[in-house]
């Protein structure tokens, strides 16, 4: 089964530094070895965003993500036996400890 591992966190309460880069390196590494790995982005900060809606038939394009916090930080997707061994993952995922990590499956390979 194929899951999105969702992390976001609040910037107003806390965020990445630069001492965590080891351990991303070594979450990539670990699903990878473990052979879940399917794909991963990461975002650039939120004030390089943009926002589209459409209001009254128009799309409205504005500077900046949508409102609110958390914000989406980046994303893995996994491939693995079940949601239980998801959310293994996600537990492993830094940003976990200052922020979340949303499990969901994706289309097509729920069972």
């Amino acid at each position: 089964m194929q899951f999105a591992l969702l992390y976001y966190y609040d910037p107003a309460v806390a965020g990445p530094t630069k001492d965590e880069l080891l351990d991303w390196l070594a979450f990539d590494g670990a699903v990878r070895k473990a052979g879940a790995f399917v794909h991963e982005a990461a975002f650039h900060s939120v004030s390089r965003a943009r926002t589209v809606r459409v209001r009254d038939g128009k799309p409205v394009s504005e500077h900046g993500g949508a409102t609110g916090a958390p914000v989406l930080a980046g994303y893995y997707v996994i491939d693995v036996e079940s949601v239980e061994a998801a959310e293994g993952w996600a537990a492993k995922i830094p940003t976990a400890r200052y922020g979340a990590v949303e499990v969901r499956p994706i289309v097509g390979y729920d069972a």
